[in-house]
């Protein structure tokens, strides 16, 4: 009976400990990155604003389609795998800081993503800003809620992405989105605007038992062959004007 009291005492004095063990700060994150090291959590939760533009390894470039903007890029350079976490900040792989009128037209920052990344069921409370990012290996982020705006605006994907099952809550933006390989957006649910104006797919995409709530806007996408829309449902406006699917006019079949 004391050996089973003693057990018990010292689990629950043992018990803040452990909780404190799963907390982990933003700028921890960053500090290993730039140490080039591999990033693995699994039920973390990561306090702070992780901004992946502010890397050691951040430099200017030079691109005319920027007109007179600055411009600075950092990349990340090791595997990044995310499993059952929670951000309580932003996640910045993108960000835009003006000016003053009569200086310019202000400064972009951008992360990309050199090596594969994962964010499996995790939970992003605040701006999740991937704006331009490019994932050059596979890109995960199944079973994964975003509660406020999920930007992935000109975002380019060159291998496989999975957003199957994740949770859109508020603007879902993949406008001008480029897929090269295919995508899934398999059970994904749409809380409010999807924006897919523009995406490119280039090897199909599968929103096979999907849900839009809101507007689901693929105005002028062009859809290959074996894209799949089976069993989607769409409690909301839907505009595809201009779509193609295989070369064809297409809109989904209502349910």
């Amino acid at each position: 009976m004391k050996t089973a009291l003693f057990a018990l005492f010292f689990a629950v004095i043992s018990l803040p400990a452990a909780l404190a063990q799963r907390t982990i700060s933003a700028k921890d994150i960053l500090a290993k990155l730039n140490r080039h090291e591999s990033i693995t959590y699994d039920n973390y939760t990561i306090t702070g604003d992780l901004d992946l533009t502010e890397l050691a390894n951040k430099k200017r470039v030079s691109d005319k389609s920027w007109a007179d903007s600055e411009v600075y890029e950092s990349f990340v350079e090791t595997p990044v795998t995310f499993r059952n976490c929670t951000f309580k900040g932003d996640f910045v792989a993108y960000k835009h800081l003006e000016k003053e009128w009569y200086k310019g037209n202000g400064v972009t920052y951008n992360a990309h993503f050199n090596e594969a990344v994962t964010f499996e069921n995790c939970t992003f409370e605040q701006k999740a800003e991937f704006k331009y990012s490019d994932f050059k290996q596979r890109a995960l982020f199944t079973g994964s809620g975003f509660r406020k705006e999920a930007n992935f605006k000109y975002a380019k994907f060159r291998a496989s992405a999975d957003f199957s099952d994740v949770r859109f809550s508020a603007l879902a933006n993949f406008k001008y989105t480029g897929f090269k390989e295919s995508i899934a957006f398999r059970n994904a649910r749409f809380g409010e605007y999807a924006d897919f104006k523009y995406t490119k797919f280039d090897e199909g995409v599968l929103f096979q038992q999907s849900r839009f709530d809101g507007m689901a806007d693929f105005k002028y996408t062009h859809l290959p062959r074996n894209s799949r829309f089976d069993d989607a449902v769409f409690d909301g406006p839907a505009d595809f004007k201009y779509a193609t699917l295989d070369g064809r006019k297409f809109s989904p079949t209502r349910r």
